[in-house]
């Protein structure tokens, strides 16, 4: 075992505990062993009978199995037989859109680009590289981080099925069967190609879970018609019956990861627990699944809404998670504890606080992965709206926005007369989330989110005391976002977009604080503090300190303080301590940001939106605005895709202490 290795797993016993790491090297031992192998026995969808996972007693003929659960008296969030209809004609345009270039086996990567995988889909082509994984060997035998076919994200992506959803809507809105036909014909094409336990889309308990959730949306969505015989609907009941087999006998190692991978997976055995009473494992399904949602929820929702895994679009999927599973709970009797739903508002709350009203959009704040798990609107992946929308009223039965896209959620989730709801004014303001080191500044026309935490739970973006800066619906200071898990082709762009480089903070001595010791973890955890956070009528200020560069070989401080009054914002950063250091401030700017003034002590640019934005320091500094180079000027607006944005870096070597001071403001 090599040395990054050995650091991995002491970070891994810190962040977790020594049982966790336990697990997690017992783990590995199975796999190599062969016994998660033989946990897990090969097969062939011809070989397995669905009479295999029912109740005994049920009748063996397929259409007794199939009235069997048609009368089973568990309610979906629709009626199959009159399937909801959202009255948005701009909507439907691009449902339809959508669903054609389905039908042309085009499917959109991320909710970005759509990408054509030939006449019968290539389930194991990566459009990324352009080549083919290896489909027959068993699941525990694939790796996930393989060279010669990149990043298997993209292996994952059109096996999550988010086509199915969009082939129920566009079912829904025209009546067409050829939309019907299609999610029949994908998925016998998917099943020929992903035999039980085979290939890398059962690798992930989690890919599994988002599968099976979509799955169960295409049976009621489509169970009407035509092209739904008994023997398609039967065969998808036991694709439904392996994969919730499959999640159940794994799900420890979901649990070990404490991330969103545990609640996907828990929400999907509890789906198919609740929904097929028929199967002889669904009462422990049912139990177990709950169970799970229930004590990680506590665990990995922090109590004052925010989220352990520090990602904005992690927090969507957490939410879509509980968003599904307590809204089916709800139809069929079964509900939450007051605790844990208690928990899922305050982190509804947290996310409204963190959106930038005009666009609906939040920072691309942490691993952005392109994850949308429930796709049931034709807003822009970027729109936080329909989430946020759906899950306040869950659980406050209120809308927080006025009618519009982001409504067609509410309709498939609690029927017509939830869009018809009437709005309540909930009004953003200046509030601080401190269990997980967020505040937000509000003012007119802008606002900011600040960061400024002492983590508990692993790293994955070196980003102390970063700053989001919004202004008129654009995003004026911003995170880069993610663009890949895994980049053997661009090595140059490996760790650019979760390290310092590609955060608005300090870096000191051209170093990272942190240390990279597994793909996802960086160390040790940095510790921060909160120095001030008070609003005076118009004016607002903050002040936070990070100890990160707090050790050998630095031994200094970084303290900022924001102050915004009006829709002027002063942005003053120190660094303290002793010695001659090498300070640079980075701010991560719109790609049509420019220099309009600079001098040795002066740089001034002008933003988008006629806001700007100038930095001054008193001694001699070095600034340049950096447009794609190696580690600056890039940004990622949706996994897998980077552009060209425009980083300005503005440095001083000397003496400690170093000062800057940023200022963004609006001209008349």
């Amino acid at each position: 075992m090599n040395l990054d290795k050995i650091r991995g797993l002491y970070a891994t016993a810190v962040c977790n505990g020594p049982g966790v790491c336990l697990f997690r090297i017992g783990y590995e031992l199975r796999k190599k062993l062969g016994l998660l192998k033989r946990r897990f026995p090969a097969s062939k969808w011809s070989e397995l009978n669905l009479r295999r996972w029912l109740e005994p007693g049920i009748e063996a003929a397929p259409e007794d199995i199939l009235r069997k659960h048609e009368s089973n008296g568990r309610l979906f969030f629709f009626d199959g037989k009159n399937l909801p209809k959202f009255n948005d004609e701009a909507a439907k345009k691009q449902t339809i859109s959508d669903a054609e270039e389905i039908l042309q086996n085009r499917f959109r990567y991320f909710f970005d680009e759509s990408r054509y995988l030939g006449p019968r889909p290539e389930w194991f082509l990566s459009p990324q590289t352009g080549r083919h994984i290896s489909a027959g060997r068993h699941w525990t035998e694939i790796a996930h981080f393989d060279a010669d076919v990149g990043d298997i994200k993209f292996i994952w992506e059109p096996s999550r099925f988010a086509w199915a959803y969009m082939l129920v809507r566009a079912y829904s809105a025209t009546g067409r069967e050829i939309y019907a036909e299609k999610f029949w014909s994908l998925l016998e094409s998917w099943l020929e190609s992903n035999q039980p336990n085979i290939g890398p889309n059962f690798a992930c308990g989690q890919e599994c879970a988002i599968r099976l959730m979509a799955m169960c949306f295409a049976l009621y969505g489509l169970g009407a018609a035509q092209a739904s015989s008994v023997e398609r609907k039967l065969s998808l009941m036991l694709a439904i019956a392996v994969h919730a087999d499959r999640i159940e006998k794994n799900i420890d190692f979901a649990i070990s990861t404490r991330t969103n991978h545990s609640l996907t997976e828990a929400a999907g055995l509890y789906t198919a627990g609740l929904l097929f009473p028929e199967f002889r494992d669904s009462t422990r399904w049912v139990g177990l699944g709950k169970k799970i949602l229930m004590q990680e929820g506590l665990r990995q929702i922090y109590p004052d809404g925010s989220y352990i895994q520090h990602s904005m679009n992690y927090h969507r999927l957490m939410l879509q998670d509980y968003l599904w599973a307590i809204r089916l709970g709800q139809l069929n009797g079964d509900r939450f504890g007051t605790e844990i739903t208690s928990r899922v508002t305050s982190a509804v709350e947290f996310l409204y606080e963190n959106q930038d009203g005009p666009s609906g959009r939040v920072p691309n704040y942490g691993a952005n992965d392109g994850s949308l798990i429930i796709p049931l609107n034709s807003c822009d992946y970027n729109d936080f709206r329909p989430v946020i929308q759906s899950c306040w009223y869950l659980l406050e039965r209120e809308k927080l926005y006025e009618r519009g896209q982001w409504d067609e959620d509410l309709i498939w989730l609690f029927g017509l007369g939830a869009a018809t709801a009437p709005a309540v004014h909930k009004q953003r303001k200046s509030t601080q989330f401190s269990s997980g080191g967020y505040y937000t500044l509000r003012s007119k026309n802008s606002w900011s989110m600040c960061r400024c935490h002492s983590y508990r739970n692993r790293v994955i973006h070196v980003d102390p005391l970063h700053i989001d800066l919004w202004a008129d619906g654009v995003n004026l200071l911003r995170d880069s976002g993610t663009y890949g898990y895994f980049l053997p082709q661009e090595p140059q762009l490996e760790c650019y977009f979760n390290s310092i480089w590609a955060h608005n903070t300090i870096i000191v001595d051209r170093a990272s604080p942190l240390r990279l010791v597994s793909r996802f973890m960086w160390w040790p955890l940095p510790r921060a503090k909160l120095l001030k956070f008070n609003t005076e009528g118009s004016r607002t200020e903050w002040q936070g300190e990070h100890l990160a560069y707090s050790r050998s070989p630095w031994r200094v401080t970084h303290r900022r303080r924001v102050v915004v009054e009006g829709d002027k914002w002063e942005i003053t950063d120190e660094v303290l301590g002793q010695g001659r250091h090498n300070v640079e401030l980075r701010w991560q700017l719109d790609s049509a940001a420019v220099v309009i003034s600079s001098q040795p002590q002066l740089i001034q640019l002008k933003l988008p939106g006629g806001w700007h934005l100038e930095v001054t320091n008193k001694g001699r500094m070095e600034s340049a605005l950096l447009r794609a180079e190696p580690n600056a000027g890039y940004e990622s607006p949706l996994y897998g895709r980077k552009v060209p944005s425009a980083t300005l870096s503005a440095k001083n070597t000397d003496q400690l202490p170093i000062t800057f001071r940023s200022v963004v403001w609006k001209k008349d």
